[in-house]
């Protein structure tokens, strides 16, 4: 099984990221993704490799940069890492500028908006300087290779959680940001395709949390939860809306009463699952991101045409049954 085709089972999947990051940045394969340990590559060349992270205020990308760092530290690669504050196209683009002028061989970038990102990023390329895009996506044909957990599987699974766990069905709702950010409409698209193929189900109107803030987003599903008596699930699109959600789950004293889904695994996260603030996550890995980023760039580098456009990976769900197994822990933010 490639890691970078969509795998047949999570198992499977998350079991790679558990070997890779204890032992296989000392210069193991992962699956085609290779380097060779205190080198940057065949040409012998010292590489300089960029990442621009969505921002540096969510634990998502604080476990990305560390699988970037300690890939590049393997490969022989130095990292230069530099990211916003704030998820917001505005900051971000200033920083990619800025690293530009840097002149690194490549820069991996999590875009935060695939319109507002796409003219910046083909700049960078058209300077050249090749890019690729983890997380979300771009408006480019220009990047060499995207490599992300697959939100539309993740809103999936995060239906199948909530349908399994209210065979009755009921009232569900979904909690995003603001549109244009992809992996979260893409969860979106998810979670609507499946919900809506169960005619026990209704889908109540998107709940946009646009500051980005779980005081915003617990302030919006709280009035939804007291007005709707038959919601049986809430789908919470990143770690920031999954902690509105379970402090108003909290408040209303509603712990296992709705199936709360909480996208991403941070540590605010575990600690709401145990609780049963949140019902189950739904982890895209983000540290197995930044290492699998590392390796395609040297790959890249290095003239490897054999690299696929698209890498998708498959998302964990983690609940309190599955929490203490090795493939959970893995798939945690730390």
């Amino acid at each position: 099984m490639s890691t970078f085709r969509r795998s047949t089972t999570r198992r499977i999947l998350i079991a790679i990221p558990a070997l890779a990051l204890l032992g296989g940045l000392a210069g193991c394969s992962t699956d085609g993704a290779t380097t060779s340990p205190g080198s940057s590559g065949d040409s012998g060349k010292s590489l300089t490799i960029a990442f621009i992270p969505g921002c540096t205020c969510d634990p998502y990308y604080s476990a990305e940069t560390a699988g970037f760092e300690a890939a590049a530290k393997a490969a022989g690669v130095t990292p230069i890492v530099q990211g916003a504050a704030d998820f917001q196209a505005s900051t971000q683009i200033p920083v990619l500028q800025a690293i530009v002028q840097k002149k690194p061989d490549a820069i991996v970038i999590d875009p935060t908006d695939a319109t507002a990102l796409a003219a910046p990023i083909e700049a960078a390329i058209a300077a050249g300087i090749p890019v690729m895009t983890t997380g979300n996506n771009v408006n480019s044909t220009k990047i060499f290779t995207a490599i992300a957990a697959s939100s539309i599987e993740g809103g999936k699974a995060g239906a199948k959680v909530i349908m399994d766990a209210n065979p009755d069905g009921g009232e569900v709702l979904f909690v995003h940001i603001k549109p244009g950010i992809s992996s979260l409409d893409d969860r979106e698209k998810g979670f609507r395709d499946a919900m809506s193929a169960n005619p026990k189900f209704t889908i109540l109107d998107t709940v946009y949390a646009g500051q980005d803030s779980a005081t915003q987003a617990a302030g919006l599903v709280s009035p939804v939860i007291s007005s709707h008596p038959k919601l049986v699930g809430i789908f919470a699109s990143n770690v920031i809306t999954a902690g509105g959600v379970a402090n108003a789950i909290s408040s209303a004293q509603l712990q296992g009463k709705i199936t709360t889904i909480g996208y991403d695994a941070g540590p605010q996260e575990v600690t709401d699952l145990k609780s049963g603030a949140l019902s189950a996550l739904i982890s895209q890995n983000p540290a197995m991101i930044g290492t699998l980023a590392v390796q395609n760039t040297v790959k890249y580098l290095d003239g490897d045409t054999s690299i696929p456009k698209d890498q998708p990976l498959e998302p964990f769900v983690i609940t309190k049954d599955n929490l203490d197994s090795a493939d959970a822990q893995s798939a945690l933010y730390k």
